[in-house]
């Protein structure tokens, strides 16, 4: 057991988050215990409590290591502006999420309780991320409001993100599709039915 004073109160919380993500790689959430992240680095899991303040605010710090790690990948994706851009990203995104499966389905299906609130760093994160879609569609939509542009990247990335997480459960029941070429067609027909290139739609 490692004494007290060998690890700095950062030093722990990075040793933590690293070995909770990977268990939670390797065995998935059921795997996964405030008992089992402490011995893995050894220390006692009330070590663990006075650091992060509770077991499920260990889970959101790999939650937040999750982001910006997939906004890292997303941000890097070298592509041109527009329409490619975004279908690019939706494929980058669909990758991380079949590489780093648990981690990945951590981010949306972690629970706080009503007296944990959610940090202010998190929602941050998640606000990076859809401000690179927000861009592209400002780039592809220069005479709509600010708001509109942020309405149409929900709405455009919820569908990418819904048939992410159907084709991790296996149930986009399409064998004959690839991912990537859904992805790609649910991209290019949101944003026709929008007004971008509508009459190419025709041909």
């Amino acid at each position: 057991m490692a004494r007290r004073k060998e690890h700095s109160h950062d030093e722990i919380r990075a040793m933590a988050i690293q070995a909770a993500t990977d268990l939670l790689t390797e065995q998935g959430v059921v795997g996964l215990s405030l008992r089992k992240v402490a011995s893995q680095i050894g220390y006692v899991p009330s070590t663990l409590i006075n650091i992060f303040g509770s077991y499920n605010y260990l889970l959101l710090a790999v939650s937040e290591a999750t982001l910006r790690a997939l906004h890292g990948r997303l941000a890097a994706v070298n592509a041109a502006s527009g329409v490619g851009k975004i279908i690019a990203m939706a494929s980058e995104y669909s990758l991380f999420a079949h590489e780093q499966r648990q981690c990945f389905k951590l981010v949306f299906e972690l629970q706080l309780l009503d007296s944990e609130p959610l940090p202010e760093s998190q929602g941050q994160w998640i606000a990076r991320l859809f401000s690179l879609i927000e861009h592209e569609v400002a780039q592809l939509f220069p005479e709509m409001t600010p708001e509109r542009h942020l309405s149409m990247s929900r709405v455009l990335w919820g569908g990418i993100h819904g048939l992410t997480m159907l084709s991790l459960d296996n149930k986009l029941f399409a064998q004959t599709l690839s991912l990537r070429d859904l992805l790609e067609s649910h991209v290019q027909a949101y944003l026709q039915g929008m007004g971008y290139q509508r009459e190419l739609s025709c041909y």
